[in-house]
C-alpha cells in the first residue's frame, strides 16, 4: 500500500481535519493566552483526543485518541517552555503534529484497515464536505496566521521607517492612513475563500478579475503613498495570499476527484 493510496489520503485528510478544528477552530483566546498552564493545556489536547476519535469513528481505536491527546500535550509544553512566538517555532510545532498525523494514518490503514464510519456511509458528499472544511480552515485562520507571519518583517520594516522619520520630525512625511480594524485581515479572508470558489467551479478566469479588481482598488492608495515600501508591502501581501490559496485550491479540487 503507498502513501498516496484512497485510503491512506482519506484517512490522513480526517486526522488532519480533526487536528485543524482542535488548533485553528476550537482553541479559543483563553486557551491560546493560558496554555503555558497545564491544566489549560491538558484541556486543549482533551480536545484534540476528542476530535480525532469522533472524526475518525471506528469506536475500537481509542489508542487514537490517546496518542493524538498525549502527543498534543508534549509538542504543546516543549513549545511553550522556549517562550518565544517566533514564526519558525510554530511551524516546528505544527510539524511535529503533522509527523504524528502522519504516523497514525499509517497504522491505521496499515493495521487495522479501518475507515471513517460517516464517510463510508456518505463516501461522496462526506468526502468532499471533509475537504472543502479543511481547506476553509487551512484559508482563513490559518492561511491568515501564516500570511501574517511571513508579512510580519516587512510590517516591522515600516514600523521602523515611521518611527524613524517622527524622530527627525520630517516635514515631507504623511501620517499613514489608517484603514478598518482587522480591515486587511478580512480582506485577505475573503480573496482566498474567493480564489476557492473560482477553482473548484473551473472559472480561473475569476481570479484574473479578482486581481484586476484589487489593483483598481488600491491604486489610490499607490497613488497617494509618498513612500515605495508601503505599496511594494500591499504588492507583497497580496501576491502571497493570491499564491497561498491557488496552492491549496488546486489541491482541494485534485483531492476531491481522487
Amino acid at each position: 500500500m503507498t502513501l498516496l493510496s484512497s485510503d491512506y489520503i482519506r484517512v490522513f485528510m480526517i486526522l488532519l481535519l480533526a487536528h485543524l478544528l482542535g488548533d485553528f477552530v476550537l482553541q479559543f483566546g483563553w486557551i491560546q493566552q493560558k496554555k503555558k498552564r497545564w491544566p489549560v493545556r491538558l484541556l486543549h489536547s482533551a480536545i484534540q483526543a476528542a476530535l480525532a476519535y469522533v472524526l475518525i469513528s471506528a469506536w475500537n481505536l481509542w489508542w487514537v485518541a490517546v496518542i493524538t491527546g498525549v502527543t498534543h500535550f508534549f509538542i504543546d509544553w516543549g513549545k511553550s517552555s522556549l517562550k518565544t512566538t517566533r514564526m519558525r517555532v510554530q511551524l516546528v510545532d505544527q510539524l511535529l503534529h503533522l509527523l504524528v498525523i502522519i504516523g497514525l494514518t499509517g497504522y491505521v490503514v496499515m493495521y487495522s484497515g479501518s475507515l471513517p464510519a460517516w464517510l463510508t456511509w456518505q463516501p461522496v458528499f462526506g468526502w468532499r464536505l471533509a475537504v472543502v472544511s479543511a481547506a476553509i480552515i487551512l484559508l482563513v485562520p490559518c492561511g491568515g496566521y501564516l500570511i501574517g507571519g511571513f508579512m510580519s518583517p516587512y510590517m516591522d520594516q515600516l514600523d521602523r521607517y515611521y518611527a524613524k522619520q517622527n524622530k527627525v520630525g520630517s516635514a515631507d512625511l504623511k501620517k499613514p492612513v489608517k484603514g478598518l480594524e482587522d480591515g486587511g485581515k478580512i480582506i485577505g479572508f475573503l480573496e482566498r475563500l474567493l480564489i476557492l470558489v473560482f477553482i473548484l467551479a473551473d472559472q480561473y478566469a475569476g481570479i484574473g478579475f479578482l486581481i484586476a479588481a484589487k489593483s483598481i482598488f488600491r491604486f489610490g492608495e499607490f497613488k497617494e503613498s509618498e513612500n515605495r515600501m508601503e505599496a511594494e508591502y500591499i504588492i507583497i501581501g497580496t501576491f502571497a495570499s493570491f499564491l497561498y490559496a491557488i496552492v491549496i485550491s488546486q489541491g482541494v479540487r485534485w483531492l476531491i476527484g481522487h
